[in-house]
Order: structure tokens, then sequence, then C-alpha cells
């Protein structure tokens, strides 16, 4: 049995560092010349830790402007 109470948290801690498949969601807002448009999409992240998940979705959000356009991408982990 106390075998049994000291394997249970390792295993425990096995399971949470697991690598599983993520969803990444987007907006993507973009203006140009005062019309502005707006795109919802997600995106998959498969066989990755949260930590890399999260990385991979950060790198997704982008801000760019230059005369007359901007376009914003904001993108978060959602799963």
């Amino acid at each position: 049995m106390k075998k049994l109470l000291l394997l249970a948290p390792v295993a425990l801690l096995a399971l949470a560092s697991c690598k599983k498949d993520y969803t990444c969601s987007c907006t993507d807002t973009t203006s140009f010349d005062g019309v502005t448009e707006i795109d919802v999409y997600t995106y998959s992240i498969e066989g990755a830790s949260k930590d890399q998940a999260v990385a991979a979705c950060n790198e997704a959000t982008i801000t760019y402007s230059e005369a007359g356009f901007s376009q914003k991408q904001e993108c978060k982990l959602s799963k």
C-alpha cells in the first residue's frame, strides 16, 4: 500500500506532462482606407505540451501597419 501511495503522485505528474492536441483561436482584423474586415479562425496544434502550444499560438499574434493599411492578428490557446 505504501508503494502505491508513493507511485500515485509520480503517475499523476507523468500524465499531466503528456503531449496533447490543442486548438489556437485567432481573430484577424484588417483595415484599409477606413474599411475594416474581421475574420475568426482556429487551427490545431497536435502532439505538444501546454508550454509548446502556448508558444506556438503566441507566435501567430502579429501587428502590422503601413500607410492606410493595418492588420492585427490576436491568437489565444482555447483548449
